[in-house]
């Protein structure tokens, strides 16, 4: 059951982004969520430095140290128990039995990362994978097709096949593609779901499986 959806914790576990870039990610999910989420905490978690880790076992250490609405984000890639090469490593999921999305910075790194304007591509990149698994989180679903929301760009759920682009082309086609505002399909939603006045407002039953970007 999501518990209180206002409040979210961000949890740095690794140290590829800098604590004033994770306020900046924060900054952006607030403006993105401005009528739902209303608060921001940050952590840091310590843990050994992995090459991988499993997701799921990710989002339940989350859970279970921090609890509430959570988003885990890592240095280290994110590994599934898919025999598909392109589902056993993700961008970020989020797991149906508790309130925590993770996100993998591993794969949104652009290919030349010394140059000018890639930290701050980086950072976008990380934000946008975000957006989308909160939006998981708070029950939206993936736009199979390229769902446009304003200023030409696709609402942060669209979605592409890994098979079709590979990651690298698939963070360059659908996650550098997507904005930072939610088209009005998403929008009513979250208002129907969680806005004033409705049944559901504090608690909803989740029932949105791993998301693989």
């Amino acid at each position: 059951m999501m518990r209180n959806i206002s409040e979210l914790n961000i949890v740095r576990i690794g140290s590829d982004i800098t604590y004033s870039s994770l306020k900046k990610i924060g900054s952006g999910i607030l403006e993105s969520f401005r009528d739902f989420i209303k608060e921001v905490k940050f952590a840091h978690h310590e843990s050994p430095m992995v090459e991988s880790i499993d997701a799921q076992l990710l989002t339940m250490i989350l859970d279970e140290e921090y609890s509430g609405h959570t988003l885990g984000i890592t240095d280290a890639d994110l590994k599934t128990d898919d025999e598909d090469e392109f589902y056993s490593s993700i961008l970020g999921g989020k797991n149906p039995t508790n309130d925590v999305a993770v996100v993998s910075t591993r794969k949104l790194t652009p290919e030349h990362f010394n140059s000018d304007g890639a930290y701050d591509l980086f950072i976008d990149r990380t934000l946008k994978v975000s957006l989308h698994e909160i939006g998981h989180n708070l029950g939206l679903t993936d736009h199979a097709a390229y769902q446009p929301a304003s200023k030409g760009r696709l609402c942060p759920m669209s979605r592409g096949e890994y098979n079709k682009f590979g990651y690298r082309g698939y963070v360059k086609a659908i996650v550098d593609g997507r904005g930072r505002n939610f088209c009005d399909e998403c929008l009513h939603f979250l208002k129907s779901v969680y806005g004033p006045g409705s049944s559901s407002s504090k608690l909803i039953k989740d029932t949105v499986v791993p998301s693989a970007h």
